[in-house]
């Protein structure tokens, strides 16, 4: 059985070739001390056994089934190297509500929270930040306590970053921000209908994954508690894993005037 090359696992029952065979044996033991001596295969075992736990978590209690197909990897299970990103993923594909700039700016405080926690030093614990259109999210859910009622806070806004990671980052529930006019509608939001989000992964995993698939379609940003710099994106039925820094905007150039 392959499983036991990846995770914990115990043989039952005993296999009998109907007709005359060939059987290879591999140590699973020998398996993994002979991809230690090789760092970029080791690397890429680890992400192998991930997705083949969570493909064999979906089948039927068997010695015999098909591998993970790597087209259809989770991208909550992938690493990925921590890089300088230029562009926004999906930036040519953003609805009409929700504009570039205003996701850029979400995506490098998230990722600075990510990597790097709160105020005081003090370590998240999971979040998720929604750019999206603020009237129709008005209908997707509610939050309980939100701290930016009646407030324009922008996410450009100077100083708006430290006031979120003080007020918002902290509390359970998502971080919605207007995706057109950047102001921060709420905090402690949470999602009424989750079941576009599947059935795999925590609350957390599925409210993001089913709220980028409502109104209208939103961009979502989600870390685990663990995270310590990797967000997983989604924008629709979109997903894919970011960890790294987006390069900041080139400069306006500036029209010098005939003296």
């Amino acid at each position: 059985s392959e499983a036991v090359l990846w995770t914990i696992w115990e043989h039952t029952g005993n296999l009998k070739a109907a007709t005359e065979a060939t059987c290879a044996l591999m140590s699973s033991a020998s398996f993994e001390e002979a991809i230690k001596l090789h760092p970029p295969v080791h690397w890429l075992s680890v992400l192998y056994a991930r997705q083949f736990v969570i493909h064999m978590n979906k089948m039927p209690m068997s010695d015999l089934f098909e591998p993970p197909d790597v087209k259809k990897w989770k991208p909550e299970a992938q690493d990925c190297v921590v890089q300088t990103y230029a562009c926004l993923p999906w930036e040519d594909e953003l609805p009409k509500h929700i504009e570039a700039n205003v996701v850029k700016d979400c995506l490098r405080l998230a990722s600075d929270v990510a990597r790097n926690g709160l105020d005081e030093n003090r370590p998240h614990h999971g979040f998720v930040l929604i750019v999206g259109d603020e009237k129709a999210l008005a209908v997707c859910g509610k939050s309980g306590f939100n701290p930016f009622f009646g407030h324009d806070l922008r996410i450009d806004n100077p100083g708006a970053h430290d006031t979120l990671r003080r007020n918002a980052f902290h509390a359970d529930g998502a971080i919605v921000v207007d995706g057109i006019t950047g102001r921060v509608v709420a905090s402690g939001w949470f999602v009424g209908d989750i079941r576009l989000g599947g059935s795999e992964g925590g609350a957390r995993s599925r409210s993001a994954k089913a709220i980028a698939q409502q109104a209208g379609n939103c961009y979502v940003m989600k870390a685990s508690e663990d995270s310590r710099g990797k967000l997983v994106l989604h924008l629709g039925t979109k997903s894919q894993a970011f960890h790294g820094t987006l390069l900041p905007a080139p400069p306006v150039p500036q029209c010098e005037l005939a003296g």
